[in-house]
């Protein structure tokens, strides 16, 4: 998978879960129950120290959850977010070098080390494989085991849950929407039939400021995430309602405006013209009609009609 598709995944799943409120949620109704009935999810608070490296960065983001655990031992819950299309071969290896960390850094200040409870919310195609550690050596008898380090991790695989499912399960529009959302998201063809059923509750959140954001953050990882045209995700949302509608567009202008900004300062090195007319066949592409290119370019609709029968041919 692309480096920036990767990071397209990685900022929207750090955007839904750097939210405390739905965090606490999502934790209560998803972890283990045995595990659950001792954390005190009211002293959930998020860690904002970085520990993974480079190279562990490109694979996952890192959220990491301080919280009180029975009689007020400390436990960090990890949420390392799985955002490929394929299965992790080795997630333990991944895993152990994440909570080494954890634990060098509270060793360097001076801190008791805590449990660090590993989750692992994986939202790809194909099925995840679970596997003990020691599963990755063959012939290993029992005098050789104890030199195996031997740990678990949550699971949270989106694919074992239906729409249904997810969408009864949480109080959160937020959570909703966004836990939707990622487990389609691989799914262009079925996407876009199922919209109407994730924005359901669209209108409600769309009656506060903060809601209007959520919005913008879900429109910008689809559009990012996808390459659905543009016109289709409008039709659908025309039909959920005009506030959304006018919402989506809001959005959508910003992103290609931001596209354009790009656009123009490179034509300013390659030249006005040539750069305007970049911005046009990339609003072609997206599948914006004559007028809205006009009123972002003030290209001639002859120049457009012209763009457009050249893109024609190379395609």
């Amino acid at each position: 998978m692309e480096k920036k598709l990767i990071n397209t995944h990685d900022k929207f799943f750090k955007s839904l879960f750097s939210r405390k409120k739905e965090v606490r949620e999502f934790v209560s109704k998803i972890i283990s129950p045995e595990i659950v009935k001792n954390l005190k999810l009211d002293t959930l608070v998020l860690d904002k120290t970085e520990y993974l490296d480079k190279h562990l960065r490109i694979s996952y983001s890192d959220l990491v959850y301080n919280c009180k655990y029975g009689d007020g031992t400390n436990v960090k819950i990890s949420l390392l977010f799985e955002h490929k299309s394929q299965p992790e071969l080795f997630p333990h290896l991944q895993l152990l070098g994440y909570m080494l960390r954890i634990w060098g850094i509270q060793i360097k200040q001076h801190q008791n080390l805590t449990v660090v409870i590993p989750i692992i919310f994986y939202h790809g195609k194909k099925e995840w494989q679970t596997k003990p550690f020691d599963a990755y050596f063959n012939n290993i008898d029992k005098e050789l085991q104890k030199f195996i380090p031997s740990f678990d991790y949550e699971l949270i695989d989106t694919s074992t849950y239906s729409d249904k499912e997810l969408a009864e399960y949480f109080e959160s529009i937020e959570l909703q929407i966004g836990l939707l959302v990622m487990k389609n998201i691989f799914n262009e063809q079925e996407i876009i039939q199922k919209l109407s059923f994730i924005f359901n509750d669209l209108n409600k959140l769309l009656q506060t400021e903060q809601g209007k954001q959520f919005f913008d953050t879900i429109v910008t990882y689809m559009l990012n995430a996808t390459s659905i045209d543009t016109n289709k995700y409008l039709e659908t949302m025309r039909n959920i309602s005009q506030q959304a509608e006018q919402q989506f567009v809001s959005t959508a202008m910003k992103l290609e405006l931001q596209g354009m900004e790009k656009g123009i300062e490179r034509g300013i090195e390659q030249g006005l013209e040539q750069g305007l007319e970049q911005v046009a066949l990339k609003l072609i592409k997206k599948g914006y009609d004559n007028q809205i290119i006009i009123d972002i370019t003030n290209l001639s609709v002859e120049k457009i009609e012209q763009l457009r029968e050249q893109r024609g041919k190379r395609d």
